[in-house]
């Protein structure tokens, strides 16, 4: 079994979390150029220029049109019991979440705008809970399911039973039948998941969720704003969303790959009617969060309307062409391995040749940001690329790929 990072349950050492000395709360304002300049000075820390940087950042920066929607939208907000105050946000919000559902094969959808993918997540499984009833609820799942759902069963009292996966992180479905209990209350996959972008056997959890009569969400994080769109492109891509008839529910984040601005998340249900079972009042607060800020769902609904089905068809030929450059690249560097065939913007590299933290420690020092992870007991490092990054950073990187493998460590 491919045992992933740790999290919830799991002893081991602690990330710290350092903090700086006591800071005063200032006496008298400061001029904006004196606070700006300092600003810059404290971001100037960050250790990876954007453009240098392939490691966690996902979410590059967000359409350009962003900056139009802040000035437009600035000072509104979204809450469900006040939907007249600002009844064009709130319309908005709903129409953004009606065009993705139609993305995803449904377009009569529920849902709304969540503060990130961890939310959304959580709203599923406070959604699932509430519907089924059960005393001692238990949520099945991929171990390489988000972490979300680990914090979703500590916060909202569920059992996660995992199902472990092999190496290429496809999970046992021959176990499945067998963990399902009378405390079942949901069954949860990922298209893909987040680790190496692997799709989980959507299809096959839909047919068990309908057979057993369980609820059914899937976490399209990473997939939802390019896996359609490959499908437009002719990728051979496996019924993953809301055309599957026993899917309750999925998330998809816009922010990852969707050129929407951090963080804007959508969380979509087949039946609108089922956030009934979440016990509000007149409030009607379904959401986490609660009150909105506007702009999220603002810039939203203007990104989408904006680059349309083809916009986002030409965006996604050519962040798939900037992975390509890096897997060509990869590959052609003697001792380097990939660690599988990437499908979407996840890809990594492991060796058997050289010491990959080594690699890791050269490329930082250039200025090159990468993720070390741990793939089967072995190091390997970790690429992620959004739709800003373009061919000349790719290329870049693999040329500095290739000297930090000249001054890498063997083993």
């Amino acid at each position: 079994m491919v045992r992933l990072r740790r999290e919830f349950g799991e002893r081991g050492e602690k990330t710290s979390i350092p903090m700086p000395p006591p800071v005063p709360f200032p006496k008298r304002g400061k001029s904006e150029s004196v606070v700006v300049n300092s600003l810059q000075k404290k971001l100037g820390q960050n250790l990876y220029q954007s453009e240098k940087n392939f490691g966690i950042v996902y979410s590059g920066a967000p359409h350009p049109l962003v900056r139009v929607i802040q000035e437009i939208a600035e000072g509104t907000y979204i809450a469900d019991w006040e939907q007249e105050m600002f009844k064009g946000t709130y319309m908005v919000e709903k129409e953004a979440v009606r065009m993705v559902g139609s993305l995803l094969g449904n377009g009569n959808v529920g849902g709304f705008i969540t503060s990130g993918g961890t939310e959304s997540n959580l709203v599923a499984m406070r959604v699932a809970r509430d519907l089924m009833h059960k005393k001692h609820p238990e949520v099945i799942l991929p171990i390489t399911a988000h972490f979300s759902f680990r914090s979703a069963a500590e916060l909202l009292g569920l059992k996660l039973r995992f199902l472990p996966v092999d190496a290429n992180l496809h999970p046992d479905m021959d176990r499945v039948g067998g963990m399902i209990n009378q405390n079942t209350i949901a069954l949860v996959c990922s298209a893909p998941e987040g680790f190496l972008g692997v799709m989980d056997p959507v299809e096959e959890f839909g047919e068990l969720a309908a057979r057993r009569d369980l609820y059914l969400h899937v976490d399209a994080a990473f997939g939802g704003f390019i896996l359609p769109f490959m499908r437009e492109l002719g990728y051979d891509i496996p019924p993953f969303d809301f055309r599957i008839p026993s899917v309750d529910s999925m998330m998809t984040d816009g922010h990852k790959l969707g050129l929407m601005p951090l963080t804007t998340s959508f969380f979509l249900l087949r039946k609108q009617e089922n956030l009934e079972s979440i016990p509000t009042e007149d409030t009607v607060i379904h959401t986490i969060t609660s009150t909105k800020p506007g702009i999220k769902a603002a810039a939203a609904w203007a990104i989408m309307n904006r680059m349309g089905m083809d916009g986002y068809k030409q965006s996604t030929r050519h962040v798939l062409g900037v992975v390509r450059i890096l897997q060509e690249g990869i590959e052609s560097i003697p001792g380097l391995d990939l660690v599988m065939k990437p499908l979407i913007t996840i890809l990594a590299f492991k060796s058997d040749v050289y010491d990959v933290a080594s690699i890791f420690e050269q490329l930082r020092k250039m200025g090159w940001g990468t993720e070390l992870e741990s793939w089967e007991g072995a190091e390997m490092i970790r690429l992620s690329v959004n739709p800003n990054r373009d061919d000349e950073h790719a290329k870049l990187f693999i040329s500095a790929l290739k000297q930090a493998v000249r001054y890498a460590k063997k083993k």
